[in-house]
Formats: C-alpha cells, sequence, structure tokens
C-alpha cells in the first residue's frame, strides 16, 4: 500500500522563465535556421490558425514563422496553456489574437468563431485557410460547423496520434498532413516516456514515498507506453504492460517485460499509467487498485482515465496536480485513489519540466516543413504522412545544430522571445 497524506503540502515552484536562461549556453535558432534553409517564402495566400500548448517552443515556431505567414488567430489548449505568466507574454507580442479558453467546452467555442472570422477574411481576399492543430480539435469542428466552407480549407497540420484517429473517423473535404507516426516522433516519444516516469517519481517523492520496489501497470504497449515502462523499470518498479496488439505485447517480452493482451497483475498495481490514446483506465479497474494507488495519463488529452467516475466520489485536493478520491461504495473496504494532474498528461504538471526543447524543435520543425508542402496547394482530401526526405532534412539540420560549438544566448542567433 502507498503511504497517503491527507493534509495539504505547499509546493515551491519556480515561475517559467521568459524564453531560456540567458545564463546557460544553446545551440543556434533551430526553427529559424530550418526556415532559411528549406526557402520558406512568403505566404500571401493563405491565413493561419493555430491551436496548440503555449510552451516557449511553439512560441519560438511562431517567430520563425511569422515575418512569412499571417496568423489570424494563436488559440491555447486549456490543460497546458493557462499557467502563470504565459497570458502576458504572449499578449505582448499576439495582442488579441490570442485566447485563452478556460476549458475544452470554451475552446471549440472559440476555435469555431476564429475559423469563422478567417474564413470571411479568406473568402474577401481569394486566399485559404491553413490550421496548425495539436491532438485533433480542427478537423471536426471544420467538417461540423463548415461542411458549406470546406472549399476555403487548404489544410489542418496535425502533430498527434489522437488527432490521425480523430481525422480517420471522418468523410475529409480537406488535406490533413501530419507527422503524428514519423520517426523523429517516435525519438521524441522515448524522452516523453522518461518525462511522465520522472513526474511520476517527483509525485511520490513529495508524498514521502518511493516508487522503487512497487508494481506498476500501463495500458498500451506504444511508443509511449513501451517508454514508460523502461523508465519506471530504471526506477526500480515492476511494471506490467497491457496492450490488445498482440505484436506489441510480444515486442514487450521480448524486451523483458510482462506483457498481456488481458488485465493481469493489477489488484497489486500502486501506479497505473494510462498511454492508449482511448479510455484505459475504467471504473471496474479502479475498484481493484489497492488503496493509496496513484493513476495517470500518458496521452495528449484528458481521456486515459474515467475522471467523472472518480470525482463523483469524495475529492479533496491534497497536493499541486494532486487529487485524493475516496472510494467507499460498500462492496469493499473504503480506499483512497490519488488522480494525477486531473486525468490530463502527467507530464503537463505544474512545474514540471516536460521533454527538452532541442527534442521538441525538432518536431515543430516538421510542422513548419509540413506547412510549407500544404501551401504549394498539391495535396487531396484525405490524410497525408510527412515524407522521408523530410524528415531526413530537419534530422540533417539537427545533427548539424549538434555538432557546432555552443555559443552563449548574447553571441547566438536568436528570435526575440
Amino acid at each position: 500500500m502507498m503511504k497517503v497524506l491527507e493534509r495539504p503540502t505547499a509546493v515551491a515552484t519556480n515561475p517559467e522563465p521568459d524564453g531560456r536562461d540567458p545564463r546557460s549556453p544553446i545551440r543556434s535558432a533551430f526553427l529559424e535556421r530550418l526556415v532559411d534553409e528549406i526557402g520558406f517564402g512568403r505566404d500571401d495566400a493563405h491565413r493561419c490558425v493555430m491551436i496548440a500548448h503555449l510552451f516557449d517552443d511553439t512560441f519560438r515556431m511562431l517567430a520563425a514563422l511569422e515575418p512569412l505567414t499571417v496568423w489570424d488567430a494563436v488559440i491555447g489548449i486549456p490543460y497546458s496553456s493557462r499557467r502563470p505568466g504565459v497570458e502576458a507574454k504572449w499578449r505582448a507580442r499576439f495582442g488579441d489574437r490570442l485566447h485563452l479558453p478556460e476549458d475544452l467546452g470554451a475552446l471549440e467555442e472559440t476555435v469555431v468563431a476564429a475559423l469563422s472570422r478567417s474564413m470571411t477574411v479568406c473568402a474577401s481576399r481569394g486566399q485559404k485557410l491553413i490550421v496548425q492543430d495539436v491532438g485533433g480539435f480542427a478537423a471536426p469542428i471544420l467538417q461540423t460547423y463548415f461542411a458549406d466552407r470546406l472549399h476555403l480549407v487548404e489544410g489542418v497540420v496535425e502533430i498527434t496520434k489522437q488527432g490521425v484517429w480523430r481525422a480517420e473517423a471522418l468523410p475529409l473535404g480537406f488535406p490533413v498532413v501530419h507527422c503524428a507516426d514519423s520517426e523523429l516522433k517516435r525519438l521524441e516519444a522515448v524522452r516523453c516516456g522518461e518525462t511522465v516516469a520522472r513526474c511520476l517519481d517527483g509525485v511520490a517523492r513529495r508524498r514521502g514515498v518511493t516508487l522503487a520496489g512497487r508494481s506498476a501497470l500501463v495500458m498500451g504497449a506504444g511508443w509511449i507506453g513501451a517508454a514508460v515502462a523502461r523508465h519506471l523499470r530504471r526506477l526500480d518498479m515492476t511494471p506490467t504492460l497491457i496492450d490488445v496488439d498482440p505484436l506489441k505485447v510480444m515486442e514487450a517480452r521480448l524486451a523483458g517485460f510482462a506483457a498481456s493482451t488481458s488485465l493481469r497483475d493489477h489488484a497489486r498495481a500502486e501506479l497505473v499509467v494510462g498511454a492508449t490514446g482511448r479510455l484505459s483506465i475504467t471504473r471496474a479497474l479502479m475498484e481493484t487498485l489497492p488503496d493509496g494507488a496513484m493513476v495517470a495519463s500518458a496521452s495528449s488529452r484528458q481521456i486515459e482515465i474515467d475522471v467523472d467516475w472518480l470525482r463523483s466520489r469524495s475529492t479533496t485536493r491534497v497536493d499541486e496536480g494532486v487529487e485524493l478520491c475516496r472510494i467507499d461504495d460498500g462492496a469493499a473496504p473504503p480506499r483512497r485513489l490519488l488522480l494525477i494532474n486531473g486525468g490530463f498528461p502527467a507530464n503537463f504538471l505544474p512545474g514540471s519540466e516536460s521533454v527538452a526543447d532541442e527534442m521538441v524543435e525538432c518536431i515543430l520543425g516538421e510542422l513548419i516543413v509540413l506547412q510549407q508542402d500544404l501551401a504549394s496547394g498539391r495535396f487531396r482530401p484525405g490524410l497525408h504522412r510527412i515524407r522521408p526526405d523530410q524528415e531526413t532534412a530537419v534530422a540533417q539540420l539537427w545533427i548539424n545544430q549538434r555538432d557546432a560549438p555552443f555559443a552563449p544566448c548574447g553571441d547566438a542567433k536568436s528570435v526575440s522571445v
């Protein structure tokens, strides 16, 4: 049983810096250099809307693109973008083009309004719309609300598998270009799994316990799930992977993990992590967990955990990003579960350091390459994956930057953030 402290504890957090720490050495501005190297020219034929996590790396991406493109709206995803200092920084650059909806319901309303405004301008000026999206918000909205105006849409650039899955379920009337399953995304997934494990270790440490020697259940043995399990094992946990795909289960077993296509070892799992991209931590599963177990998500949205059921119990905030949920249905001894970050990704916990910019900027670089390609107008409606040669170009620039000498911030060519 994992120790549970019910007394709220103070958490010391450092404010997020406005860009990189000026005392640290950095590479030359990667995204700005990429824009130059691929010959991304001035694009007056399109208007753009972005739906994204408003982190510093995304800020640098927009700073590299904004001199060459027209951005009508920058919309922050609520669970990651409403951090202290974000609004002031982004508002200073984007003014009333910045939108920070309070929750996912308000996000849909905000996106609908922003897309409508942009398409109205596109229609009057002979332009087309490009949407940069994270998580599959744009495609369903375009298909649902603007079916009669899709001729004004050049397409959507998507970064996540969740976004691709949502687009696959639609009769798309526009192109969706993506890097969701690119090799660079696979490499990023390894680092993402590391970050999730590190954040959960931090939660446990703040509770005064260690994850070492405990059992974990990881739902999903894909790129991120497998990476979470690897890094939990490095923390001396004993992880079991669950996946419906026999090939992934076989791969996990050959890597030395306990793995199965059906639930096992869950009654003693003191940590459960969802990494399937769908609901995986159900009420039925949570009712079998031991007292004090933590439940967390490694997916890009609030979809892995039946959060509504948990919050219908007696719930208390006991730490930054940690809720204690008391389960007492009379059928079993009362138990307490710890819900991490409200069911949103554990690596987005307040104050946590997520995947390093050096990795994330490679993926943002792929988005830049895809936007340039989409603007050519050559794509038909449907899904289109990034080409291998485009991935290679981004990777080669990363190698060149890695091999170049470090320079102090003051000496490096960089975008002001």
